[in-house]
């Protein structure tokens, strides 16, 4: 399947011409991602820190997403809609999105194609069933020469799992389109470096900066900017607030939009900005 990759080169804008778009993002995920050591038993510790987001903190990030009014995505593991279904009505009741997230943190590259097709069906299935409408936006652990082509195949809108680009850009395939929103490395992941290290003083400086120049460079041409966090990882106390800061700092500049991964992909598509004559065009196989 031969898919093209279209980039706008004219000018693009935001809603209520914003100089800047910002997508607040969390894989909302728990203790999948721990796998068992060799001996088959499972870290205690690791997987209950990693259990602490959507049993405690999940609610004090939904406190500080509407203390601060803004709207969030929360790309959500299958199986954390399966095992917290509170979670996901509370995230869809305050007008947040929930988009895919696999269901246990597969790593989409170890799957065999109908491997990963069954899980992105499973995921849409049990997303749909818990937030009472079905996810379009798709963020997996990696991402598999498959990926694109199956997200098409179950008619997802966006994908967020390069991080080649700063602007969102669309894959093509015939008449199937999937607009890709990219991501930059500057998650709590990698910027707290671990579950239980980092100085939140350091990551809101860094998440800052990243910011700083986005708006900065939005004063020649519209910029995107996209977060990517983890509510086991920025919901701890003290790192809840980094949060904040970081949400009121951008707020209290002109010109921002805080735009959920549906909007932004749909505006995109609807302005047409990867559809103009002067798109660059590559091909992948």
């Amino acid at each position: 399947m031969e898919i093209q990759q279209l980039h706008s080169r004219g000018k693009i804008f935001w809603p209520g011409d914003s100089r800047i778009a910002v997508l607040l993002s969390f894989d909302f995920q728990g203790g999948e991602d721990v796998r068992p050591d060799k001996d088959g038993k499972i870290n205690h510790e690791e997987y209950t820190q990693a259990e602490y987001g959507p049993n405690t903190g999940i609610w004090r990030i939904l406190r500080t997403l509407s203390a601060s009014d803004v709207k969030a995505t929360f790309l959500t593991c299958g199986g954390i809609a399966e095992r917290y279904p509170e979670a996901v009505a509370a995230i869809v009741a305050q007008g947040h999105e929930v988009a895919g997230h696999g269901y246990h943190h597969e790593v989409a590259r170890d799957l065999s194609r109908d491997e990963e097709r069954d899980v992105i069906k499973r995921t849409t299935e049990m997303v749909h069933s818990r937030a009472q409408k079905r996810p379009f936006g798709w963020r997996s652990c990696t991402q598999s020469p498959n990926s694109l082509e199956l997200l098409m195949e179950h008619g997802y809108l966006w994908n967020s799992n390069s991080f080649s680009y700063d602007l969102p850009f669309v894959w093509q395939s015939g008449e199937k389109k999937l607009v890709e929103l990219p991501r930059q490395p500057f998650g709590d992941g990698r910027t707290y470096g671990h579950r239980d290290s980092g100085n939140p003083e350091d990551t809101l400086a860094i998440w800052k900066a990243m910011f700083d120049q986005f708006y900065e460079e939005s004063s020649l041409a519209p910029t995107f900017c996209p977060f990517q966090f983890h509510p086991y990882i920025s919901s701890r106390p003290g790192r809840a607030k980094t949060l904040a800061d970081l949400i009121r700092y951008m707020k209290s500049h002109e010109g921002v939009w805080f735009g959920k991964g549906s909007e932004i992909a749909n505006w995109w598509l609807e302005k047409g900005f990867s559809a103009d004559s002067s798109a660059r065009v590559s091909k992948v196989a």
